[in-house]
């Protein structure tokens, strides 16, 4: 397989999340870019979205920062396997060094809907709380059921993640709950009390 590498021209282009995404799941080894997206899916990609078209996009971007170099496959469908550069391992060693106080993003739909309920029928708060109540419990069971399937494999600290995705989501899961049992104990003006 013949390998592509680029000289960095000596512009520096600003990372940007996409960029240590790609840098950190190479750095488990080299892949294509529909492997990085089976790894991302199965892994960050529950808690961190994006289109997944970045990681078809990113990979050539870094080959030309050269962070990343691309081999080729003679033939067939002529895949690009990237792998990560020595500058590539240093970029996102600096990162993980670099402070990190940047706020913490909620975009949870209902919690928008939950905002601007005001100007909707009210009646329609207990199916949202209902909703998102059992979107949250779904969500952390499946963090819990995977956190048993990798407890083997993954790294501490991927662990950790997976800890974290599961505090966060249990307690969304309990602010929906309370939400939904004081809406089901005073309803709303015009919805009957729930039965029960």
């Amino acid at each position: 397989m013949p390998t592509l590498a680029a000289e960095s021209k000596g512009r520096e282009r600003k990372l940007n999340a996409t960029s240590y995404v790609v840098l950190g799941m190479l750095s488990a080894g080299p892949a294509t870019s529909y492997d990085l997206k089976q790894r991302v899916g199965f892994t960050i990609g529950h808690f961190w979205a994006f289109a997944h078209s970045q990681l078809y996009d990113e990979p050539s971007r870094l080959v030309e920062d050269g962070l990343v170099v691309a081999s080729v496959e003679e033939g067939g469908r002529r895949r690009r396997t990237y792998s990560i550069t020595e500058a590539g391992s240093a970029a996102l060693r600096e990162w993980l060094r670099a402070p990190t106080h940047d706020e913490t993003e909620v975009r949870d739909l209902g919690l928008l809907k939950l905002f601007f309920a005001t100007h909707g029928d009210p009646r329609t708060l207990i199916g949202l709380a209902r909703d998102r109540h059992s979107s949250h419990q779904a969500r952390a069971d499946s963090y819990v059921a995977q956190y048993g399937q990798v407890a083997g494999v993954a790294t501490r600290w991927q662990l950790k993640s997976l800890e974290l995705g599961i505090r966060f989501e249990r307690c969304v899961e309990e602010f929906w709950a309370d939400f939904l049992a004081e809406l089901e104990a005073e309803p709303p003006a015009g919805e009957p009390p729930h039965p029960g």
